[in-house]
């Protein structure tokens, strides 16, 4: 026997064209069912056991070290044993993670970035140096005289007039 479906244009999985029939037939709307269960649900553990350890990995990285250390770091001292490759993808993942957030949050318009009133203190500071910097080269640059045109040596271009072959003269004492 030979059983045919008759396929949604829309959709190719059986399980899901299984719950749409299901909801439309008991008139459940299957969005606030959906958003129910995983009100229920509990917070999922991190799957990492470097995650607990992350502002460590971070700040042991901008302070300029190696994957190696960081690894041998976290066997001496936190009892957790990886190998640097680990850290690695670690470190990598979570810099993909934070890049898609930061352009979730752009396109929203919400800023995720959390900083010190002695840090953006710093940073405007810095910058204000750099842009007076560049300000006083650029006036620098502008109140400098040009350069003299250089002085030919032995071959003058006049456009108005042909080119010749000048033969040298012969000294004095040839002569």
């Amino acid at each position: 026997m030979h059983v045919r479906l008759s396929f949604d244009r829309r959709s190719t999985s059986l399980a899901s064209r299984w719950a749409r029939a299901r909801s439309v037939s008991l008139g459940v709307d299957m969005d606030d069912r959906i958003a129910e269960i995983l009100e229920r649900l509990p917070a999922k553990p991190p799957r990492s056991r470097l995650d607990p350890h992350a502002t460590l990995i971070e700040e042991m990285r901008r302070r300029g070290r190696t994957f190696v250390e960081i690894a041998r770091v976290l066997a001496e001292e936190c009892q957790v044993s990886t190998c640097p490759s680990n850290i690695h993808h670690f470190m990598k993942l979570r810099a993909r993670t934070a890049k898609t957030e930061r352009r979730a949050s752009a396109r929203s318009g919400v800023s995720i970035e959390v900083a010190s009133p002695q840090m953006s203190a710093g940073k405007r500071v810095l910058q204000s140096k750099q842009s007076t910097d560049a300000v006083l080269r650029i006036a620098a640059l502008k109140q400098r005289k040009p350069l003299p045109p250089p002085v030919s040596e032995g071959f003058d271009y006049d456009p108005n007039e042909p080119l010749r072959l000048l033969k040298p003269e012969k000294p004095e004492t040839d002569r």
